[in-house]
């Protein structure tokens, strides 16, 4: 590996946390725009979106970054970006035409409203611009250009926040938002697009050669990572769908709301997910799986310590944070957001498992556990979101995620490593459970929402820290090993978020 796993983790997370950050400042401008109501189709929209991209991006975010950093000869990456970039713009294509047919068919219009006719014209636009802007991205950091590639998405997100505060002050619901999506992510991409000309042939894209590379490989991986895809969607939308098919929009809404919060937990593990895949792909390729073990369990261990503390401080100000961020009838999102909390912990611990188990080329295993758990969940919702409404799609969804964790402990280990070699059980549980007082008593002794949000972060953050060195769930060893291999020389941050401390990669890049 050419550049350091540390220094790639750390621009992703800083594109995250600077998405987040975004995030945060959007959604509740989002929702005093649309109503619940509108904030429920809003929403649904992009769940339907989200399906209909799995389809056009066919694997290539995963697989371009795979194949690319893989790099064996001279012309590799041109030939990789070409087809990849081929593949995306014909199944691009084939979808606009399918999403154009769909917003004049008479049927959509009277099952979901009229309005709906305009909604769907305006997301076969955002298709091709978010297709584009992906391919670039992932050709950017497969190239270990991190440093370009994770900027953009915070500059998407700068544009789009700018443009719906200016629609909430001339005016406009949920197709004006789309068509903010539209110009931000457009302009992004085409950003992309022109720092990826700077390292990769354009002219490829017209050559009717393969190259070096095995296009027939790359299809299975990217078939296999499709099919992956589309699992892992149903796990994050089916709840949504369902309960605006069968339940409203309104309920829809409020349950929208308990996500965002419940999937603030996975922002860290997400980052480390990105890094590794293509981080690791190589000691697939030299079947260094006590590596793999070092690198799995570390990071798995981070992931629990930093997640739990999250999920701590949402628990314990779950019904502040929705009201004051959301609007006060939101508070009919409290219970559904507890509900989602187990689960979302446990997938955020599967995350750094899922992604080196996809670094190797042999995916059927992992699509078979995978699948388990989408099934699962689809079958749950199927059952408890008409009768229980949002708390059913909680429980439901709940327990899909949490069963991804188990389902992919068993899966590496069966791959050759072990992701819970160094996991430090006890030291890490007792960390939980003493935070936990702190963190869940402060709310109900300071009986003031506002200073609630004020005092508990921080003083639950830090008394989190210190019991986490004082079980030896962190060691002193390791943060000063890790602060002086990330760009951010900062011991202090790396306390208080274990997970920023990404030793889950080792102390140094030992390929370079």
């Amino acid at each position: 590996m050419s550049r350091s796993i540390v220094r790639r983790f750390s621009a992703v997370f800083g594109s995250k946390v600077g998405v987040l950050a975004l995030t945060l400042v959007t959604t509740p401008i989002l929702v005093r725009l649309l109503g619940s109501g509108g904030y429920g189709d809003y929403s649904f929209l992009l769940s339907t979106l989200q399906w209909v991209l799995v389809f056009v991006y066919a694997g290539a975010f995963k697989g371009t970054r795979k194949f690319i950093a893989e790099d064996r000869s001279d012309d590799w990456t041109d030939h990789v970006f070409a087809f990849y970039f081929r593949l995306v713009v014909v199944l691009a294509a084939v979808v606009v035409t399918a999403v154009v047919l769909l917003s004049r068919s008479s049927h959509v219009v009277s099952f979901l409203g009229p309005e709906f006719s305009r909604y769907f014209a305006v997301l076969a636009l955002i298709i091709p611009v978010r297709a584009v802007f992906r391919i670039g991205r992932s050709t950017l950091m497969g190239l270990g250009l991190e440093s370009y590639s994770e900027p953009l998405q915070i500059l998407d997100r700068i544009l789009f926040a700018a443009m719906i505060v200016t629609v909430s002050v001339v005016g406009g619901g949920v197709a004006a938002a789309l068509t903010s999506r539209v110009v931000s992510t457009g302009i992004a991409a085409l950003l992309a697009l022109a720092l990826v000309s700077r390292r990769i042939d354009l002219s490829k894209l017209a050559s009717r050669s393969a190259g070096p590379v095995p296009a027939k490989r790359l299809a299975i991986y990217s078939g296999s990572t499709m099919a992956l895809s589309f699992l892992l969607l149903s796990l994050y939308h089916v709840d949504v769908i369902l309960l605006r098919l069968l339940v409203g929009n309104t309920a829809t809404g409020y349950y929208r709301a308990a996500l965002v919060i419940a999937e603030f937990l996975w922002f860290v593990p997400t980052a480390i997910q990105i890094t590794l895949l293509h981080s690791t792909s190589q000691l697939w390729v030299e079947e260094r799986y006590d590596r793999l073990t070092e690198i799995s369990t570390r990071a798995v261990r981070y992931t629990v310590l930093c997640t739990a503390l999250l999920a701590l401080g949402v628990a314990g100000l779950a019904e502040p944070v929705l009201t004051l961020y959301f609007g006060p009838a939101f508070d009919a999102a409290v219970v559904p957001l507890l509900l989602l909390l187990p689960g979302a912990i446990g997938f955020a611990i599967a995350r750094p498992v899922f992604a080196i188990s996809q670094g190797q080329e042999r995916l059927r295993l992992l699509l078979g556990v995978t699948g388990v758990a989408a099934l699962l969940n689809a079958a749950l919702n199927l059952v408890l979101v008409p009768r229980f409404g949002p708390s059913g799609a909680a429980i439901a969804t709940s327990l899909g995620y949490g069963s991804m964790f188990g389902l992919h402990v068993w899966n590496a280990r069966g791959l050759g490593f072990d992701p819970l070699a160094d996991v430090r059980a006890l030291p890490v549980a007792g960390t939980v459970l003493a935070a936990a007082v702190p963190i869940l008593g402060l709310p109900r002794l300071l009986e003031s929402d506002l200073l609630s949000l004020i005092v508990v972060p921080p003083v639950g953050a830090a008394a989190f820290a210190a019991l986490a060195l004082a079980t030896g769930a962190v060691r002193p060893g390791e943060i000063r090993r890790v602060a002086s291999a990330s760009p951010v020389p900062t011991t202090r941050l790396a306390v208080l978020c274990p997970d920023r401390v990404v030793d889950a990669v080792g102390s140094r890049d030992r390929d370079g």
